[in-house]
């Protein structure tokens, strides 16, 4: 695995847009040059992950293609998958990086997300209770979208300058697949 992980860190940037997913298929390529057997997409299209790999010793890897023009990935509504590789490519330096996506989101993180949604879901809860708000003669509601985003600054948002990038890179790499 460590050989397809360094073909990965050399793919050039490709767009990944929905419709010419070409940063998928370059990673698709790499799978089927290895031999490897996957399941494109097992969680449908707009889920993660866009590949479960099934290596020779049982074991299964599921890998995330993210593509962007910027030096961080948009992960909108879907928070970074515990124990996925997400492999990434930036127009702005045409480089890949991959990284476990616990190396990015903490634990204590994501257990603070997991609570603000819970807190967020129970205020809504509250107001959809209210009587006008069920009797809305236009059929007007509410929905809460999570949306993560990352802030800071360079240091802290470009994976390809940020101090940990070997580290990350030497989790995957180094993994005892």
């Amino acid at each position: 695995m460590k050989q397809f992980w360094q073909k990965v860190l050399a793919l050039p940037y490709q767009p990944n847009s929905q419709d010419n997913p070409l940063h998928e298929r370059q990673v698709k390529t790499l799978l089927d040059e290895f031999g490897y057997t996957y399941v494109y997409q097992p969680n449908g299209s707009q889920a993660s992950p866009d590949f479960r790999v099934t290596l020779p010793n049982g074991r299964v890897v599921d890998i995330e293609c993210k593509s962007s023009k910027q030096t961080s990935p948009t992960y909108n509504g879907g928070l970074p998958k515990k124990g996925v590789v997400y492999i990434f490519s930036t127009k702005k330096y045409n480089d890949t990086t991959i990284f476990f996506a616990d190396d990015v989101v903490s634990d204590r993180k994501r257990e603070l997300y997991a609570q603000l949604v819970e807190d967020l879901n129970a205020v809504l809860k509250t107001y959809q209770l209210d009587e006008e708000w069920q009797n809305d003669e236009r059929g007007f509601d509410f929905y809460i979208r999570n949306m993560y985003t990352q802030a800071g600054g360079k240091d802290k948002t470009d994976y390809f300058t940020h101090v940990d990038r070997q580290l990350c890179e030497s989790n995957v790499l180094n993994y005892d697949w």
